[in-house]
């Protein structure tokens, strides 16, 4: 017993280092800021040069059954995106104090766990600075893209992240009865669900993300566009402060 308890003990605090030294600035401790790169054909976005841990598809299945049957419209879509994709990222009644920050998750991905922990952090220190605008980008399959449904159609009843989270807790949520039990255990109005989960503007703007997505260039999750800053993946924790801070010292409104 007593070895058990040192054992749980020795871990514990190697879990505890491993967040500890995330929350680290260690660009500021070293003396070197963070770099930037621009995005020329989608102004007047950047990127940051770094990146962190992705979840996607696996790479062995892609190019196998050759080019999707929607490849043509979802380029159409990015297209007709870039010429001015801020409504559709940030929504069109940003305050022009605030800067917007858009966060591509998908429920599975367990780096977007990690990231969401972060950005509660963040958001709790100066929740009054930022906005957060949920997008979902399920990339696992049907499961996933019927969980981001009733997301979707969940934020009409103002409950998206009492429903994203409860599915992130949730071992099987793999059909529309799971879904909806779900649902109905945070007192959800189920039947107004499934009936806005099954509509044409759902699909709508899960295609308007998924547009976002091509054009940022996310090809997994999470993915995060903080004011001006495109990031792709979890990054450490210091390093999403830094980006925040780095935002705040350019005008606003972002765009």
């Amino acid at each position: 017993m007593t070895i058990r308890r040192r054992d749980v003990l020795i871990f514990g605090g190697i879990v505890s280092a491993i967040y500890g030294l995330r929350a680290l600035p260690w660009q500021r401790l070293t003396g070197r800021g963070l770099a930037y790169v621009e995005i020329e054909d989608v102004p007047p976005f950047r990127r940051l040069k770094s990146e962190g841990q992705t979840s996607s598809a696996s790479f062995a299945l892609i190019g196998l059954d050759g080019p999707s049957d929607d490849a043509e419209v979802r380029r159409a879509r990015m297209e007709a995106m870039r010429a001015d994709p801020c409504p559709a990222l940030f929504g069109t009644d940003l305050p022009a104090d605030v800067i917007p920050i858009a966060y591509f998750g998908e429920f599975r991905c367990p780096f977007c766990r990690t990231l969401e922990r972060d950005l509660d952090k963040l958001l709790a220190d100066r929740g009054d600075a930022y906005r957060l605008v949920q997008h979902e980008l399920p990339i696992f399959g049907p499961a996933s893209e019927l969980a981001a449904r009733a997301s979707v159609a969940a934020a009409r009843q103002g409950r998206q992240q009492d429903l994203r989270r409860r599915f992130m807790r949730t071992p099987l949520v793999a059909d529309t009865s799971s879904v909806l039990s779900v649902a109905s255990g945070l007192g959800l109005d189920v039947e107004q669900l499934a009936k806005d989960m099954a509509s044409p503007e759902i699909q709508a703007e899960l295609d308007q993300t998924r547009a976002l997505a091509d054009l940022f260039g996310f090809i997994g999750t999470p993915g995060l566009v903080i004011g001006r800053t495109v990031l792709n993946g979890a990054i450490p924790v210091s390093v999403l402060r830094q980006v925040a801070e780095d935002e705040e010292t350019l005008p606003l409104p972002v765009c």
